[in-house]
This record gives structure tokens, C-alpha cells and sequence, in this order.
């Protein structure tokens, strides 16, 4: 469709109102499928149509919800570790940071620091080395404030001890990789994306490893969170558009960079809240291609078109974003498909009977834009039935009655 002539010849909105939305008991006492991260609304008796030569047209006015969805979260908190050892002992493995809220980058780069080193010491022993830990001789960035002079490139050294004695790790090769399908924790690290997941020599971040030293630096500044924004998306067909990495949910590519969109607004998460509230009324709208407005479906994701803190649209049947994980109370492996992922969650129910829900207002404009030409032509006259536009005798045959006249027969 070409967006370069508009195809209204006015739009004056003759009839306006506002939905009010709250998703938070939304299975219990709405549609028994809704969530409070996607919800679907039916209007019952107050459907809402457009007639002939007017047009739906939805926009966001207030949108509020609490931010319980954590900085790193399932959506970037995972790498792969491969490697190999002087006793040939190789090993691959998909690694997590802790999903929580960090105050600073310190904090990011030491948990990465001790995950590393709860996963590197055994494999370093079962390559022979009789290290029984690993010293973190530096770990960077130091400062505990975002807003502290300083370059925030991660640097991690670690060395490898036995007693307090330094001893070789015999850990020959090791590569950290932030492949694209395990979500954006390159964003965090500041560290290069593998998009070729079949690359088994590439290295996210630059690692040199010495006999008894390995040592970690990022290639970029550090960051504390990879999606600042929540997107609220309308699955009734609109005509706003978007580019194709907006719905990137790793189950499929686009061919194109802009495609149709479902997006009807984006808010910013900051601080305690998700939050927006429109200042014209016309910043975020969508106007429908349907004339006859029955129920919608409102769903919240993140920039990739995701669940909120879940990797991927298709894989997670989880819906828990944040919350206190299986694997931190030492239950790994208790959710089939979540082995070593960070994803299983203690409970699963944050966006049904938990607090993931929203609430907005919607404003909903019916807009005409065209005055249709309809056909006029004079009013029909009445016509008389059948039997009372026939005389007692039909002639036809050609002037010949088809009857028989009384006397004859």
C-alpha cells in the first residue's frame, strides 16, 4: 500500500469515547483465556460500527502499570561457555547471570565473575589441575555509580590457586558467547553478538588465558538493562507499521525491513512504574481496517516482540517474567526445557493470580472521512398481484381462447 497520497478526503470525528481497562483480574472475571499481560476484550452489546464512509480509530490516553519486571531477566541474562582443557576434557554449556535489579555495573560484572568461577573450577580439576579456587584478581568496572567518571569496559582476571599458592588451571581454550537466540546479554557486557550459531570458534568478549590466569574484557561500555521500553500491541489490523526486528521472536526472520504492525504504543520503564500519559491524544493511535468493532486483544512485549522478561514468544510457556527462581532455591532442572536457563520460577502464575497486569484508557474515535456518492433513482410503484392483473379470459395462440366457451362443451 502507498502511504504517499492520503486516501481520506477529511476526517472529522462525529462520535468519541473512552474504554477503561484493567487487566488484573481479567480470566477471573472476563475472558477466561486473558492474562494481565494479554488480555482480550469483548464488548458485549456496546459494539462499536462505522458507517459508510467513516473509519475506527484507537488511541492510548494513560497507560500505568508497576515494573516488576527485572533489569536482567530471561530475555539477557544467558551465554554459552565452551572450552577444553590439557586432559582433553571439553565442555559446553549455556551459563545465566541472576535475574534481579542491579544498582551498577560492579555489581553485574562480579556475579558474572562468580558464575564463571563456579563453573570453570571444576572443569579446570577435571583437566588435571589441582587448583581447589580461583582468585578474582580484578574485577571491572569499580565504581558503584552510573554516574562516576569512568569507561565501564568489563575486566576480569582470574587466578588460579590451591592453598593460597598460585597453580596452573590447565584450562587451554575457553570462549563466551552471546549468541542472538539466547536473548541480548552482549548489550549488558559490551560484547559482540553471534548471529552464525553454528561459529564454534567465535568469542564474544576478549579472553587471553596465561598457565595459571584467565583474563575477561569487554569491547564496549557495560549496561544495566537491555530494553527500556514496554510495548503495548493490538492484534486487530491496523494500519501503523514497523521494522521487522520489532517482532523478532527467533521462530522465524522477515524478508522485509518494514512490515505491518500491531504496535499501538511503546512506555518507558522507569523506577517503580510503566507509565504514560498522552499530552495531544494523538501520539500513539492505530486507525482499524474493520467497520464493526466486537472485541479486542491487547498484549504486552518487549522490543523484540516477546513476552515480557521471557526469551521468546514460542518457547516459554511460563508466565512469570520476574520472580524468585527454582534454580537460586537449588532445584535445577525442575522445569522441562529450563535446565540451566535461569527460567523456572518458583511459582507461574505472575500474570493470572500475581502482579504482571496493566491498566489504560483507550480512547476510541469513529472518524468520517469520505462522503460516499449513492445511486438515487425514482421509487418503485407498487405492483398489483398476479391474479388481479389478468382478465376472466387469457388470450393467447394467437387471438385463439385457450379456454373452452360456456355451451360448447
Amino acid at each position: 500500500m502507498s502511504i504517499i497520497s492520503s486516501r481520506f478526503e477529511k476526517q472529522d470525528v462525529v462520535n468519541s469515547f473512552n474504554v477503561f481497562v484493567d487487566t488484573e483480574k481479567a480470566n477471573l472475571v472476563g475472558h477466561e483465556q486473558s492474562k494481565g499481560d494479554d488480555t482480550h476484550i469483548h464488548f458485549e452489546g456496546n459494539t462499536v460500527e462505522a458507517k459508510d464512509g467513516e473509519m475506527i480509530r484507537l488511541g492510548l490516553q494513560d497507560f500505568t502499570m508497576f515494573n516488576n519486571i527485572y533489569m536482567i531477566n530471561g530475555t539477557n541474562c544467558r551465554f554459552e561457555l565452551r572450552g577444553t582443557g590439557t586432559g582433553s576434557v571439553a565442555y559446553n554449556d549455556v551459563l545465566f547471570l541472576t535475574q534481579k535489579n542491579y544498582g551498577n555495573l560492579k555489581d553485574i560484572a562480579e556475579n558474572l565473575t562468580d558464575r564463571l568461577i563456579a563453573y570453570l573450577l571444576p572443569k579446570a580439576v577435571a583437566n588435571g589441575s589441582s587448583a581447589t579456587s580461583f582468585e578474582k584478581t580484578t574485577v571491572k568496572p569499580s565504581t558503584v555509580s552510573m554516574t562516576s567518571t569512568d569507561d565501564r569496559l568489563l575486566s576480569i582476571t582470574l587466578t588460579s590457586k590451591h592453598s593460597g599458592a598460585t597453580v596452573a588451571h590447565n584450562l587451554t581454550d575457553i570462549k563466551i558467547q552471546c549468541k542472538e537466540s539466547l536473548g541480548d546479554l552482549y548489550q549488558i557486557l559490551g560484547a559482540n553478538r553471534q548471529d552464525d550459531p553454528t561459529d564454534t570458534a567465535f568469542n564474544s568478549l576478549s579472553i587471553s588465558i596465561t598457565t595459571n590466569t584467565i583474563v575477561i574484557t569487554g569491547l564496549y561500555p557495560m549496561q544495566r538493562m537491555s530494553d527500556p521500553y514496554v510495548y503495548l500491541r493490538c492484534s486487530n489490523g491496523g494500519n501503523s507499521l514497523e521494522m521487522s526486528v520489532l517482532q523478532t521472536d527467533h521462530a522465524g526472520r522477515q524478508n522485509s525491513d518494514v512490515i505491518n504492525s500491531d504496535i499501538l504504543a511503546k512506555m518507558h520503564r522507569h523506577g517503580e512504574f510503566v507509565s504514560f500519559t498522552a499530552g495531544t491524544g494523538l501520539e500513539y493511535f492505530v486507525n482499524l481496517q474493520q467497520k464493526k468493532l466486537t472485541n479486542l486483544r491487547l498484549f504486552l512485549t518487549d522490543s523484540k516482540g516477546r513476552k515480557l522478561g521471557r526469551i521468546s514468544v514460542n518457547r516459554d510457556s511460563t508466565n512469570t517474567a520476574s520472580g524468585r527462581d527454582l534454580i537460586s532455591l537449588g532445584t535445577t532442572g525442575a522445569i522441562s526445557g529450563f535446565e540451566n536457563s535461569g527460567q523456572g520460577f518458583l511459582s507461574n502464575f505472575q500474570n493470572t493470580l500475581g502482579n504482571l497486569f496493566f491498566t489504560c484508557v483507550l480512547r476510541i474515535d469513529i472518524i468520517r472521512v469520505s462522503n460516499p456518492v449513492k445511486l438515487e433513482s425514482s421509487k418503485l410503484q407498487a405492483q398489483k398481484p398476479a391474479r388481479q392483473s389478468q382478465s376472466v379470459l387469457t388470450w393467447a395462440d394467437y387471438g385463439k381462447p385457450n379456454t373452452t366457451p360456456f355451451g360448447l362443451c
